[in-house]
């Protein structure tokens, strides 16, 4: 019998590809399963993103920002938590994110044993 860990599919989105790709190696290496999209476009497009169980997402990216990204997936069927992660760090942002519903924030560079933990214990809720 396979694991809540393993099981859950987490969706990164930034497009900073080096980012995509250091947060996708982080939550494989705690046993996630992870699909990795470029733009908040590419996620809202993915026919597989019904097997999301949480996103974690960069709030400023070309087009589509996180904010929009984050009021998009409150609209589905069954919406996902999102955890923030952004460059440009600021109160004024961490109380968007906080009054949107975001799930946590993280400042760039992501403290990556903090991030653990909170996704562990989303996704054992």
């Amino acid at each position: 019998m396979r694991s809540k860990r393993s099981s859950a599919v987490i969706g990164v989105v930034d497009d900073d590809e080096s980012v995509r790709m250091a947060a996708s190696s982080l939550l494989r290496s705690a046993d996630w399963k992870v699909i990795v999209y470029a733009s908040a476009d590419l996620l809202l497009r993915d026919a597989h993103r019904s097997k999301l169980k949480l996103v974690v997402a960069d709030i400023h990216m070309p087009g589509m920002d996180g904010f929009a990204l984050l009021e998009s997936i409150k609209l589905w069927k069954r919406p996902v938590p999102v955890i923030f992660i952004t460059a440009y760090a600021t109160q004024e942002l961490l109380e968007r994110a906080a009054v949107g519903g975001a799930a946590g924030f993280f400042p760039k560079p992501v403290d990556d044993a903090r991030l653990l933990v909170l996704i562990d214990e989303i996704l054992r809720k």
